[in-house]
């Protein structure tokens, strides 16, 4: 079987058993893999072929990160050992561990001063106690998207996430500010079922939506940063860790399956680091 036609099967057996979010991501890679391989049997598929498609995307894209072509490797390694139970074994790149960018406080000043002279308008507002949930709990597009009113006890300020990427359910938390904006929320919006709907059309915001409004907000207050979907996560997940925060509670907040994964946020920012400096050598 062609890597193509593999791709195609593999397509169909995640779409059926994985969550949308892990589809999305394997169509593009797929789509990596089918550039240079999609013609060649999978039963052919070697080490060099491995190393020929590296040098190739290498060469048509010379910006591109060693974790892009490392994911891209994944992919047809995975569909050949799905298509032919064949394992290929093959040696990542070394990956550049880049700091985590976050939304600063001054562009978050912004965001939440904007909001609140614009707070009777129900769009805005939804939009409003939508970031700062978000800010509050780290959850994940979909995650947030999926919650629903009687998921969230406004008693004890948490919030039992049942839509989650790795099917388990957890517990989140949120701040007494957040809780008086989504008591008036649910009070006022007439929202009965998912907490974030479109009020347009009475149905449940999407990632899309959600990644329009950002880009819209962006654009409206002339932000210089990145204030997509995942940043927002980043920034609650670093926040947390600097006023005191311990490992293993973020990694149950996050959902994380590995606290490996969790590590990645134990990083400073330069400000951080410049103050700390000085607190120790100007003394």
């Amino acid at each position: 079987m062609k890597v193509r036609d593999a791709t195609l099967e593999y397509n169909d057996f995640i779409s059926a058993t994985r969550k949308v979010g892990t589809q999305h991501f394997y169509l593009f890679y797929f789509n990596i893999v089918n550039t240079y391989l999609g013609n060649k049997e999978c039963d052919d598929i070697t080490k060099k072929d491995i190393v020929n498609m590296i040098r190739c995307i290498q060469n048509d894209r010379p910006n591109i990160q060693n974790i892009t072509i490392n994911k891209a490797v994944m992919t047809l390694k995975t569909v050949v050992k799905y298509s032919t139970d064949r394992e290929i074994k093959f040696a990542k790149l070394p990956e550049q561990k880049k700091i985590i960018e976050t939304i600063s406080d001054a562009t978050l000043k912004t965001i939440w001063e904007y909001y609140k002279k614009h707070i009777s308008n129900k769009f805005q507002f939804r939009n409003y106690v939508l970031l700062r949930l978000m800010l509050d709990t780290g959850l994940r597009m979909n995650e947030i998207i999926n919650l629903k009113v009687k998921d969230i006890d406004l008693l004890s300020s948490c919030i039992w996430v049942k839509i989650t990427k790795t099917s388990c359910d957890r517990y989140v938390c949120y701040t007494a500010q957040t809780k008086s904006l989504l008591y008036r929320y649910i009070a006022t919006m007439n929202v009965n079922d998912y907490l974030f709907i479109d009020f347009n059309t009475d149905l449940p915001l999407t990632t899309s939506s959600v990644e329009s409004l950002l880009y819209r907000l962006k654009k409206r207050l002339k932000i210089q940063q990145n204030i997509t979907p995942h940043k927002w996560r980043h920034t609650f997940a670093t926040n947390f860790l600097k006023r005191g925060g311990d490992l293993e509670t973020l990694r149950l907040l996050l959902g994380h399956s590995n606290l490996r994964t969790t590590q990645k946020y134990l990083h400073l920012s330069k400000n951080d680091i410049i103050t700390n400096y000085m607190n120790v050598m100007q003394n």
